[in-house]
């Protein structure tokens, strides 16, 4: 078998040129650059003396709290980000193609949707050794020792296979449509595109909090009836649109607190997760003011216009080079040879 797959390795066509390693020069001085960064915000968080603007307004204790859970989750992020650093170049150099060509050998030609469909289960399974320790040891380690974990070890593990087969259910569907989109509407494909993904966007945000976030939290109606009387006071105050109020299990997960709003036009309804219940009214109040703030002043609708602009300037600029040969000369430098499949494009003009 060993044999084999050398003699199979030896076949894949190798990877390097100068669209190669301007993206590994341009992503590693970007990496270095937000490394110093995380250096500079880590001498702040070794400080002990709380900032003079701060001064009477924050619990000196409580924020030796915070400095040190800060100080812990940057240490192990740096850990985290150059072991994710050093295996990304491994997989670009090494993985990637190869799992292309395994792919594409066991599909066979012409075979685009189930190739591509495999490659990304390949590529899934192969980044599971890392993320999975790494998952484990932030909840368990890091949370649990500043007493933020609440989750069990069955829960973990429940929680990552409802994601997996989440991901295959929806990557089973989108990324079939998602080719058929390009093949199918030739060289002005990429206005299609945009406009599916834009309905996708559209209906992720109905699916997500009905469908899907459902089967990892329990939604009820809001319990405390006092609470829920000032906060539909407060959307009343600035003409938010609220239709109902819900509390969800986040206390099942994790200690850290959370609130958001969903739906759309006149449908709005907020969400807050158990872990806030416990605080005095008027802070859970502030809390809300914050979200309603992002409604009252247009952010979410100012950020999806910016995503849509964003995402046809990507695809439009994706449709100008995909039938060229600068995108052939791209997609043979990274190691996959003559293919024209449309996710290896797409993913190569990413990079």
């Amino acid at each position: 078998m060993w044999s084999y797959l050398a003699a199979f390795s030896e076949s894949v066509p190798p990877v390097g040129g100068p669209y190669v390693w301007a993206f590994v020069g341009f992503t590693s001085a970007l990496h270095c650059f937000e490394q110093y960064l995380e250096l500079r915000q880590l001498k702040k968080n070794r400080e002990t003396k709380v900032p003079l603007e701060l001064t009477g307004s924050v619990d000196e204790t409580k924020f030796l709290e915070s400095q040190e859970y800060q100080k812990d989750k940057r240490l192990f992020g740096f850990v985290r980000d150059w072991t994710s650093f050093v295996f990304d170049k491994a997989q670009l150099f090494l993985v990637t193609p190869w799992a292309w060509a395994v792919a594409s050998r066991i599909c066979g030609p012409g075979a685009e949707y189930s190739t591509t469909l495999l490659w990304f289960l390949i590529l899934q399974w192969v980044e599971k050794p890392i993320n999975i320790p790494f998952s484990l040891y932030s909840n368990f380690v890091i949370e649990e020792r500043h007493g933020f974990n609440k989750m069990t070890m069955g829960l973990f593990f429940s929680d990552m296979i409802k994601s997996e087969l989440l991901t295959y259910v929806f990557g089973g569907l989108l990324v079939p449509g998602l080719i058929w989109i390009v093949r199918y509407f030739g060289d002005r494909f990429y206005i299609y595109l945009w406009a599916a993904c834009q309905l996708l966007m559209f209906a992720f945000m109905w699916i997500y909090p009905n469908v899907i976030q459902p089967m990892f939290n329990k939604f009820e109606t809001l319990k405390d009836e006092s609470l829920k009387k000032e906060i539909e006071a407060l959307a009343a105050e600035v003409n938010f649109p609220l239709t109902k109020l819900f509390q969800i299990d986040g206390s099942r997960r994790s200690g850290h607190s959370n609130a958001y709003f969903f739906g759309f036009w006149k449908y709005k309804r907020i969400v807050l997760y158990d872990t806030l219940l416990h605080l005095k009214q008027e802070d859970i109040l502030a809390i809300l003011c914050h979200e309603l703030g992002h409604w009252k002043f247009g952010h979410t609708l100012v950020n999806l216009i910016i995503s849509s602009v964003h995402l046809f300037t990507l695809f439009s600029l994706f449709g100008t080079v995909m039938y060229s040969e600068v995108s052939k000369n791209m997609i043979r430098q990274f190691g996959y040879g003559d293919t024209d499949s449309v996710m290896v494009s797409l993913m190569v003009f990413m990079l």
